[in-house]
């Protein structure tokens, strides 16, 4: 297992499938700007441009489907009155990709529309033929191959974004929130300490009922022999992201994961930018993919592949490569 980009193609092997891979790319018809604290400069448009370029790419390499880690539009757009106009650019991008796109949400496409408006849009993945979704619930899970299973989260179940102010959610994402941060400014993390950074109004937890899908999942892969990849755009292992950008209730998701890491191979996230990686102590490779919209280079996104015993995951510009050992080898009867 290799955290530190030196990961090669398995050379003479050829992949079983191959997937993309690409996170926060953010795109706004705006000029570029630097990030809420100043830290950190946003190509909005450049960011659309890398879009493109990874769809041309995993085309022409023959890629099976694309994983998208959330924020793919900024919340600028909400500003701007061009929510629906920056979604239309980003879809119209994708769907010159032609095989599936699978969308998980993030904090910036609950700026822009309500969770109700997500379900019935074209970055709710939940309703393709072959996901099982949980009826009126926007988590999901598919299958890559009959030992691979894919469980996509919805990290904003529980949120103070994209749902009503008076929703029984809401208030329990206000209640956990402000109880935990006593400032007025509940996106700013300066004053909290360690993990506790993570109390902030742009993250969000997973309810009691999601997390109990996710084990019935993982219990049953485990009892079939089937590999797990998890992902969500809330990382959920603190050595893997900047404390400020985790789950609410990380550590309840970390619980799950753990105790099946039999099966589960890797948590795959995005939201924070700067990008990170780890491995937990029960083996499970936690990687945070960095934002595009923050991209310097000409190439921002990634590519898996599958292989009997391993998943490789080759970086291309500012994303670094990984491997990591299956749980269940692809060809076992």
């Amino acid at each position: 297992m290799d955290c530190n980009g030196n990961t090669e193609l398995i050379v003479g092997k050829e992949a079983v499938c191959k997937i993309g891979i690409i996170a926060d790319v953010q795109y706004a018809d705006i000029d570029d700007r630097y990030n809420f604290r100043k830290t950190r400069l946003r190509f909005y448009r450049k960011a659309l441009t890398l879009l493109k370029r990874a769809v041309i790419d995993w085309t022409a390499e023959e890629v099976d489907c694309v994983f998208q880690l959330g924020d793919v539009i900024d919340g600028f757009n909400k500003d701007e009155n061009a929510s629906k106009c920056a979604l239309g650019k980003v879809v119209e991008a994708l769907k010159l990709f032609p095989g599936p796109v699978y969308h998980t949400w993030g904090n910036h496409e609950l700026y822009n529309f309500s969770q109700e408006e997500l379900i019935q849009s074209d970055l709710f993945s939940g309703n393709m033929p072959q996901c099982a979704c949980p009826k009126g619930k926007s988590y999901f899970s598919f299958n890559i191959h009959r030992k691979l299973k894919v469980v996509v989260l919805n990290c904003y179940e529980i949120s103070m974004l994209g749902l009503p102010e008076d929703s029984p959610e809401y208030k329990v994402a206000e209640a956990i929130i402000k109880g935990n941060n006593p400032k007025k400014n509940l996106n700013d993390p300066d004053g909290l300490q360690g993990t506790n950074r993570r109390f902030l109004k742009f993250n969000g937890a997973i309810s009691a009922s999601q997390l109990d899908w996710l084990k019935a999942h993982l219990r049953e892969a485990t009892a079939n022999r089937v590999n797990v990849i998890v992902m969500g755009h809330c990382p959920i292992f603190e050595l893997s992201a900047e404390s400020m950008n985790l789950l609410l209730n990380f550590p309840d998701a970390m619980d799950v994961v753990t105790e099946y890491s039999e099966c589960v191979v890797c948590y795959l996230a995005g939201h924070d930018h700067e990008g990170g990686s780890s491995v937990d102590s029960s083996g499970i490779l936690h990687v945070t993919f960095p934002g595009t919209v923050e991209s310097l280079e000409v190439d921002s996104y990634a590519t898996a592949y599958l292989y009997n015993d391993r998943l490789v995951i080759q970086g291309k510009g500012s994303y670094s490569s990984y491997e990591t050992i299956l749980r269940f080898p692809l060809e076992e009867k």
